[in-house]
Parts: structure tokens; C-alpha cells; sequence
């Protein structure tokens, strides 16, 4: 009677600390952000935190562009060419199947380095476009 009882408990007890994908998604995020934020600059840009909001689902990337992309006139040359890109990177990316299965949203905030308080991008791409992503077209090295 006894080693029943307890391979129960035990059972209920990893049962109950199992996290849920939102509180995984918020967890590591904040230890992303924690362990290698900001990231080196990589083609001008950089990640400076990633956070995730549990009542929208949404994982947000704050983002700064640095050198010759820092600017609102590169942004409105490609910023349809972005947009493109990041749906399709969140497409190919294999490593968040589970994410986009349970169709979180992805934010983008993107700011400059010259001004930090000026926001030169914003954009969240939802399920309906990763899962349908268009072409990119132009060809700026992002």
C-alpha cells in the first residue's frame, strides 16, 4: 500500500511542476535577455532585451540599428523588405515549433543608436503571417 501511495505522489508532484509554454516563454526570455543581451552588433543591428507578454502571447525583440541602417530614410527604403524577412525567419526557424503552433506573436521594436528614445521600426507578426510569409524582394544585407 505504501509504494503505490508514493509513486503517486510523486507522479502528482512532477505534475505540478510542470510549467506552462506561456510561463516557459516568460522565463526564458528574461534569462535570454539576462544571460547575453545585448548581443554584439551583427550587420548593424543588435538585440537589447527580448521580453514576453503572457495575456497577448507575444514575444517582444528590442532591437537597435547601428551605422549606416540607423536611420527613418533606410528604414522607408526597405522597411516592406523587413517585414518579409522577419515573417520568414520566424517560418524557417524549427527551434520554436511549439511556439507557433500555440500562434504566439512576435513584436519587433527597433530603435536608433544615434537617438535611443527614437523607435525607427515597430511591427508584430502573428501566426496568419508566418505561416504565410511573402517573398522578400530586395536584396540589403539585414
Amino acid at each position: 500500500m505504501r509504494k503505490p501511495l508514493l509513486t503517486l505522489l510523486a507522479a502528482l508532484v512532477l505534475v505540478a511542476c510542470n510549467e506552462s509554454l506561456e510561463d516557459r516563454a516568460e522565463r526564458e526570455a528574461r534569462e535570454y535577455t539576462a544571460r547575453y543581451c545585448p548581443t554584439p552588433v551583427v550587420n548593424n543591428s543588435r538585440t537589447d532585451s527580448v521580453a514576453f507578454d503572457k495575456a497577448t502571447k507575444t514575444y517582444t525583440y528590442y532591437c537597435t540599428l547601428t551605422g549606416e541602417y540607423d536611420s527613418a530614410e533606410f528604414i522607408a527604403q526597405y522597411g516592406g523588405e523587413l517585414n518579409s524577412r522577419l515573417a520568414q525567419t520566424i517560418a524557417d526557424d524549427a527551434s520554436i515549433e511549439k511556439l507557433k503552433a500555440a500562434e504566439f506573436s512576435f513584436r519587433f521594436v527597433i530603435h536608433s543608436e544615434k537617438a535611443p528614445e527614437k523607435v525607427l521600426y515597430e511591427r508584430t507578426i502573428t501566426a496568419k503571417e508566418y505561416n504565410n510569409p511573402p517573398k522578400p524582394t530586395a536584396t540589403p544585407a539585414f
